[in-house]
């Protein structure tokens, strides 16, 4: 039934639990989890056809795409010693936007994604991307709660 699984992970404290429910549900299925991290646009390095030296170093950047790389390949890890086939990616744009079009493109069969407790401010402000991914995911979402 899930052979393709989508599995949002972002640094926080919750990814632990997060990865480890995508090997549970990968384990009972045999399937392919993508391990995959959201970049901000604002911060995504990207090869624009910049002539050396016209590049301009952006540390913030560098270090957000860094930080997402550990992030996949932490995960990649615990799920390959597990004996789960994964594979891994960085995407680009408005989390929520960004992960359900790469749902899309993998054809993922359920999208494995934590939930963070926000203020309502912090709602406001930043919007929840779980709730964005529920509202437009084109398979289903399984939510990860604990671990917050």
């Amino acid at each position: 039934m899930f052979d393709v699984i989508l599995l949002a992970v972002d640094g926080s404290k919750q990814s632990a639990v997060v990865v480890d429910l995508a090997r549970q549900l990968a384990s009972s299925h045999q399937a392919t989890v993508y391990v995959t991290c959201c970049i901000d646009e604002s911060y995504a390095l990207e090869d624009n056809g910049d002539v050396p030296g016209e590049i301009i170093d952006y540390p913030p950047a560098e270090e957000e795409q860094n930080t997402a790389r550990a992030v996949v390949g932490n995960a990649l890890k615990t799920l390959e010693l597990a004996g789960v086939k994964a594979k891994g990616n960085l995407i680009v744009g408005d989390a929520g936007e960004a992960l359900v079009c790469e749902a899309k493109r993998i054809h993922a069969s359920v999208i494995v994604i934590g939930h963070r407790q926000l203020s309502a401010f912090g709602r406001m402000m930043k919007g929840s991307v779980s709730a964005d991914v529920i509202a437009h995911a084109p398979c289903p979402v399984l939510v990860e709660v604990r671990g917050n």
